[in-house]
């Protein structure tokens, strides 16, 4: 039982995620050719032996192949003949033959896949905040930094913040950082603790952070963390002073023992140079949000919960509110993956800060089997992200994706004659050998990961 539900989650969920990020992509492309008269033979998701199919009144055959973890449409005439190109010109246009097409026409069809994941996305993440809502900050403090700001002030786990600065306790995360920033040294804070309304007046210290784009940053924090998370037991270094030497099932026999009660634990994994040094955090964890410690079949045994679910809280969005999140949303999507390619150019990450399928699979597969702590609207964020990358990293100016034929009709508009067929046709297959090689490295990667 328990392989099948993590075959049907890791795989299938896995399998159907894909595909339909990749049916939406191609059917932008179908959709574009067709208004512009171009002849579709296949539309295939996946790759492979064909083990399903139909052929519909138009001659298009409709495919599923053996291994769906892509897919693509076949054009009629995508390439123009060698030789006689002209004298077949009128025959060729009247068979919906793609080269035919005028420039413009061209781009818009390659254009039309990335097109269809970004208008996929915005449309997900409309829904997510239409009817579920926008997670609002919850304003319980659950963890505090020990000898941060916030704990020398006399704050405990637990209080309620209330006021900040004067101002009633924001809505988002990121309007607390926006208060933090624009502060002096210190904020006025009102927290309730019971039926006690109490003032303290917290030091801020700056931590040093990294921008989306790698540039060093800095940010004013209080030492306290709102919300809901979960932390790896394996990051775990001591709890209450006592080590757990890396090993999660001591670290989870020891926050077992502490559940319900305050307990101070030593969390950080430096990794790597200019890591965060690990540091001490105060915190109270409630055994009913922490009973997957308890079930080695948990998709969350390995992680502690701090927070409380129940009080998430969400705020009801209309329609325009809604898209404008989605848009923002997605912008933030985009940036940062723009900011992880930027860095791997520069030599600042490598590749093992992206994922293939075998992550994909990981987190799709996790999100679902955690629906139950965390909402599905955290699948359906995955689902609109992997749609917002899958349409940006196709733009990407390598022949064999959409941006390499687009970078092909950028030439042609300035030159005023398209490259050579032999020349494409070489671009073509130094960009598929690339390409194959990095998505071999990257799963590669996380294969290794997921066994060590």
């Amino acid at each position: 039982m328990y392989f099948a539900e993590m075959f049907f989650y890791y795989v299938i969920v896995t399998c159907l995620v894909l595909t339909v990020v990749v049916f939406v992509h191609e059917m932008g492309h179908y959709l574009m050719a067709r208004r512009f008269g171009v002849r579709i033979e296949a539309f295939s998701i996946g790759f492979g032996r064909e083990i399903f199919g139909v052929t519909d009144k138009r001659g298009m055959r409709w495919k599923i192949c053996l291994f769906p973890l892509g897919g693509f449409v076949v054009m009629h005439g995508e390439m123009p003949p060698f030789v006689n190109a002209q004298a077949q010109f009128t025959q060729a246009y009247e068979d919906g033959a793609l080269w035919t097409r005028p420039n413009g026409q061209r781009s818009l069809i390659a254009l039309g896949g990335p097109l269809a994941n970004f208008i996929c996305a915005f449309l997900i993440m409309t829904g997510v905040f239409l009817f579920h809502g926008k997670e609002i900050a919850s304003p319980m403090i659950n963890v505090i930094e020990i000898g941060a700001g916030a704990d020398h002030s006399g704050i405990l786990v637990g209080d309620e913040l209330v006021r900040v600065n004067h101002v009633d306790v924001p809505e988002s995360f990121e309007d607390i950082k926006e208060l933090t920033k624009n502060s002096g040294a210190a904020l006025d804070v009102i927290v309730r603790r019971g039926l006690e309304v109490l003032d303290f007046n917290i030091s801020l210290s700056v931590m040093k952070d990294e921008g989306d784009f790698g540039e060093d940053t800095s940010r004013k924090v209080m030492g306290i963390i709102l919300g809901n998370g979960l932390w790896n037991l394996e990051a775990i270094n001591s709890v209450d002073g006592i080590p757990t030497g890396g090993d999660k099932d001591v670290a989870r026999s020891l926050i077992i023992s502490r559940l319900g009660k305050d307990m101070v634990v030593n969390f950080g994994l430096v990794k790597k140079e200019g890591d965060e040094p690990p540091k001490d955090y105060r915190l109270r964890l409630d055994p009913k949000n922490n009973q997957a410690l308890f079930d080695p079949e948990h998709v969350n045994y390995g992680s502690l919960f701090y927070g409380d679910f129940e009080k998430t809280r969400t705020k009801a969005l209309g329609v325009f509110d809604s898209s404008i999140e989605s848009i923002r949303f997605s912008w933030m999507a985009i940036r940062k993956t723009c900011g992880v390619l930027y860095q791997m150019v520069v030599g600042k990450k490598d590749t093992g800060d992206l994922g293939g399928v075998v992550k994909i699979g990981e987190m799709a597969g996790g999100t679902m089997r955690q629906a139950d702590i965390l909402g599905y609207s955290i699948f359906f964020r995955l689902l609109a992200i992997l749609s917002v990358n899958i349409g940006f990293l196709n733009l990407l100016p390598l022949p064999m994706l959409d941006g390499g034929h687009l970078m092909f009709n950028g030439y042609e508009a300035v030159r005023g004659k398209p490259p050579t067929p032999k020349v494409k046709a070489y671009m073509m297959a130094g960009s598929v050998g690339f390409v194959f090689a990095f998505m071999i490295l990257v799963n590669f990667r996380d294969i290794l990961e997921i066994f060590s």
